[in-house]
């Protein structure tokens, strides 16, 4: 309900265009104790070849992490065991740890604003984000739309070209769009930006 703030992260929505939609998913490596948790739904960013969480989000035209993807879970060994993980714990050591992460420049996701957008910002502004911590019990991401963000020309995180259609979530409605859904895309997704960007 858009009534109620929950901030819960990226959720893959749908790909736009003519691809077929597989669901699956890119592996990445992560460092090894990496000293960061990585929750499912957070934007990550590679950095020497591994996996690792984007830390704090967009606010102008230039300072927006360039992410390769959202993180969908991990697995790793530890212990001479494999496991399987819907977030990875900052500081973990194992071996062959690997990211899940949905890279595909074309998905969408939804994704929770954190106070009320209008009609007249889907296909039009862009905004950063929220970086809210997430839950080491559900493994979930605590990101969301930082509205107060609102650009109209510049490119920062994400850009929303539609409101999830689900009872409640009516941005129209006053009662309804004090934290709608939005369905974005990845507005610094580095497969979209020009190969003279220089990367992490």
């Amino acid at each position: 309900m858009s009534t109620t703030k929950a901030l819960r992260g990226f959720q893959p929505a749908r790909m736009r265009g003519s691809g077929a939609n597989s669901t699956g998913f890119e592996e990445i490596p992560i460092a090894s104790a990496l000293a960061k948790n990585i929750f499912t739904g957070d934007t990550v960013k590679a950095t020497l070849g591994n996996c690792e969480p984007v830390t704090v989000g967009g606010t102008s035209l230039g300072d927006a992490p360039i992410v390769i993807g959202v993180f969908q879970g991990c697995h790793y060994v530890q212990d001479g065991q494999p496991k399987w993980s819907k977030y990875w714990p900052s500081g973990t050591s194992a071996t062959n740890a690997t990211a899940m992460v949905n890279t595909d420049p074309t998905s969408t996701y939804y994704i929770q604003a954190d106070t009320s957008v209008s009609a007249g910002d889907i296909n039009k502004s862009f905004f950063g984000l929220t970086v809210g911590a997430g839950s080491t019990v559900t493994g979930q991401s605590g990101f969301g739309v930082k509205a107060a963000t609102r650009l109209a020309t510049q490119a920062i995180d994400v850009y929303p070209v539609a409101v999830k259609n689900e009872p409640g979530n009516d941005i129209t409605v006053a009662a309804e769009r004090a934290y709608p859904v939005l369905e974005v895309r990845l507005a610094h997704h580095k497969a979209m930006l020009a190969p003279s960007v220089t990367l992490a």
